[in-house]
């Protein structure tokens, strides 16, 4: 897979150069080289071995101090205007206190994420806003047998997501990955990447719809009736709910679930399970419908869609083509990615493109008034 259709917003404006500058491998060695291990995993998504984001949140914190960034805390942005010269007025209050700082800046760079404050300040200069929306969230399932299986895991399934009538004018919502029963319905790789590249398809659905999953996506429809029947004459005299093709790489639980769900009652024997009964749990396996009743419980969603519009940022800066001076970077704009470190990445990228930008401009703003002041004193 190329790395930019990993964004559901932003994989085609970000095909060209932006990934070229500090890009994946750069991040990667950056964090080796400070100490932070990280792993790829088969899909492509990388965490650090200890699967504890505390671990890239000290890294960095730590790298802040060692270089002597200063990092106000308590304090809040609350409005930002343009002055004269091209420079902008900013305002800054604390939130405990009644506090007002005014600052004076040469240069502002906007990276806060999904925060209605940052939206706000971009439409004080003149910009737009793509209405934000959850993106990366799991499903609520209706289905009270799913909680059986919570906890249950799937290496490998099919998920496709059908909106009602939104499915005749969207493209096709589909996605191949791990799957994870939770008690409140579905999650893992599979379907957070669902959730993201369906983000505003589901909320104009109002997060309902329905999920057909195939557990057996590498074994055809054919071959699975196939195990079942040979199954079936090898073993005619054990129970149904006590063995199952092991080719299909099932948990007994889940068998279970699927004798259930059918209602198949498990203490018949194999010789006396009827075809149809087969073709049935055939079709369970490679096309199970589930009821998505909405998002997750605990609003537990990663990121956000929406933001500002890519047209209205030079990428190769992250400057704003509206304001001179002024730059955006992260989640702020209409970027996102699935799950994996993918939304780091774009902001560690658009981050580096903005900082370099404003350290080079600031840097020959600098050695031309260096230059200019000896002369100044000589007269």
């Amino acid at each position: 897979m190329v790395f930019v259709e990993n964004y559901p917003r932003g994989h085609k404006e970000l095909r060209g150069s932006f990934f070229d500058v500090h890009g994946p491998a750069d991040t990667m060695s950056w964090f080796s080289d400070h100490g932070v291990e990280l792993k790829i995993e088969d899909d492509g998504r990388v965490f650090p071995v200890s699967n504890n984001s505390c671990s890239i949140i000290d890294c960095l914190l730590h790298e802040a101090r060692r270089t002597g960034v200063q990092m106000q805390v308590g304090k809040i942005v609350s409005n930002v205007s343009c002055i004269c010269d091209g420079k902008f007025y900013v305002i800054i209050e604390k939130r405990t206190i009644d506090f007002l700082e005014h600052v004076e800046a040469d240069y502002v760079l906007i990276a806060s994420g999904s925060s209605r404050q940052g939206y706000d300040i971009a439409i004080q200069l003149d910009h737009s806003v793509v209405e934000p929306m959850p993106s990366l969230f799991t499903f609520k399932i209706e289905d009270t047998h799913l909680l059986d299986l919570s906890g249950v895991t799937f290496p490998k399934v099919k998920a496709k997501l059908k909106l009602g009538s939104l499915s005749k004018t969207i493209p096709q919502l589909a996605q191949i990955g791990p799957l994870l029963v939770t008690h409140w319905g579905l999650s893992g790789p599979v379907i957070l990447r669902l959730s993201a590249w369906g983000a505003r398809y589901l909320f104009k659905s109002n997060y309902t719809g329905t999920l057909i999953v195939d557990f057996v996506p590498d074994i055809h429809m054919d071959d699975v009736k196939r195990f079942l029947i040979q199954h079936k004459n090898k073993l005619v005299k054990q129970k149904v709910i006590n063995s199952y093709p092991a080719q299909f790489g099932l948990v007994k639980s889940f068998w279970r679930y699927l004798l259930e769900r059918e209602g198949i009652d498990g203490d018949m024997l194999w010789a006396s399970i009827p075809n149809n009964a087969l073709e049935s749990i055939a079709l369970l396996l490679k096309q199970c419908p589930f009821i998505v009743a909405g998002k997750g419980q605990f609003k537990d969603e990663f990121v956000t869609s929406g933001g500002i519009p890519l047209s209205e940022i030079t990428l190769s800066t992250m400057e704003s083509r509206i304001r001179p001076n002024l730059f955006f970077a992260g989640e702020i704009l209409n970027v996102d990615g699935v799950t994996g470190g993918f939304n780091f990445q774009n902001a560690w990228t658009g981050g580096y493109i903005a900082g370099t930008t404003i350290g080079e401009r600031a840097s020959i703003i600098h050695k031309r008034e260096t230059m200019i002041s000896p002369s100044s004193q000589e007269i």
